[in-house]
């Protein structure tokens, strides 16, 4: 069930699960969460004084995990740099997919929440996520690889990776850098 206890005159939401333990346990997830979890027999003020025990460490924790979304969400490109960088990408990649009978595409920009890109082959349609201005371009490069592979291979079978890599090898070490990138 979700809390909130007030901190140095912070209002500070908190996960409490009650559970089959004897201490109070305490946890900062990654994604800058608190959870608490406690013996069924806790009192609830007998938790809350446990926390504000604990406040000096859960708002340097939460305070560290807003320092890291801003340097995540540090601007690499301008929207506009993002848009010609990426159309630049599109043309000097096309020559590869042109030799398989791939049209060249039209190519779109818009905000999304979930994906950094999408293909609709059947309708030879890319659209790029304008929230690709906080990746680095490397990571740019591999995001119009991988909607460009798809009019190859349309799903994310083995096939779809084995083209892939043969024109981003590094797709891997991308994908990770993107999977850190919080675009919500």
């Amino acid at each position: 069930m979700i809390k909130t206890i007030t901190l140095k005159g912070k209002n500070i939401c908190y996960n409490l699960e009650y559970k089959r333990v004897k201490n109070i346990n305490l946890r900062i997830k990654q994604d800058g969460s608190v959870y608490v979890s406690a013996g069924k027999h806790i009192p609830q003020n007998v938790i809350e004084d446990f926390l504000i025990s604990k406040e000096t460490f859960i708002l340097k924790a939460l305070e560290r995990f807003r320092d890291r979304v801003v340097e995540e969400r540090k601007q690499y490109f301008t929207e506009k740099e993002l848009k010609t960088f990426i159309l630049s990408l599109c043309e000097s990649i096309y020559p590869y997919f042109e030799v398989k009978g791939i049209k060249y595409p039209q190519i779109k920009f818009r905000k999304m929440v979930s994906q950094w890109g999408n293909c609709r082959s059947s309708q030879g349609i890319l659209t790029f996520n304008t929230n690709l201005v906080y990746a680095p371009s490397e990571c740019i490069e591999y995001v119009v690889c991988h909607e460009f592979t798809h009019f190859l291979q349309p799903n994310h079978s083995k096939f779809f990776y084995v083209e892939l890599e043969k024109i981003c090898p590094s797709w891997r070490d991308c994908r990770k850098k993107l999977m850190k990138i919080n675009i919500r």
